[in-house]
């Protein structure tokens, strides 16, 4: 795979994870009708048809439920996207490391890590010398919390932990601006 095509995978991870936001929103807002979306549902395809019967989404709660795991799941291929950028440019994830950008190499690939056990109930999974504290600078805005990882091992990954959704945004932009700059050496 190379660079950009990394990169594109990034920002299409990232694009479904906005919009599964957007849907839970959505969702907790009322702005989804439950009787409209639940509904028994008929899509044709080439190769036959699926059939969707109704009483899965009959409420708001499942609505929000569904919405909510969905965000989890993109949010899942967010991590992975990034993790395979710093992949295909030759970072790899250093527990000794403490370097900004390989810090943040390394908090990504724990992410990653955390998302390969469970990715709709994502735990994080930290042994040996990856079992520490960690710190990641960004450069605007409020720092990420420090994040003690050997604390953390086997405990359920929350998004707070990294100080919600709009850090992961600034941990993305933090990868960008490190991969641009890996595209133009």
């Amino acid at each position: 795979m190379e660079v950009r095509e990394s990169l594109e995978d990034i920002e299409i991870a990232f694009r479904h994870l906005e919009f599964t936001i957007k849907l839970l929103s959505f969702c907790e807002f009322g702005n989804i009708n439950p009787k409209d979306f639940d509904t028994h549902h008929i899509i044709m395809l080439d190769a036959g048809s699926l059939v969707f019967s109704t009483g899965q989404f009959g409420d708001t709660n499942s609505l929000i439920r569904e919405a909510s795991i969905a965000v989890l799941l993109a949010f899942s291929a967010s991590v992975l996207a990034l993790d395979k950028g710093f992949e295909v440019i030759g970072i790899k994830p250093d527990p000794e490391a403490s370097d900004n950008v390989s810090t943040l190499r390394t908090l990504v690939y724990m992410l990653r890590c955390a998302q390969a056990h469970g990715i709709a109930d994502p735990h994080w999974e930290a042994r040996g010398k990856f079992a520490r504290t960690i710190t990641v600078d960004l450069d605007a805005g409020p720092p990420i919390p420090p994040l003690d990882l050997q604390a953390l091992n086997g405990k359920r990954f929350h998004i707070d932990q990294l100080g919600g959704y709009q850090n992961w945004y600034r941990i993305r932009e933090a990868a960008n601006q490190v991969f641009s700059t890996t595209i133009g050496a």
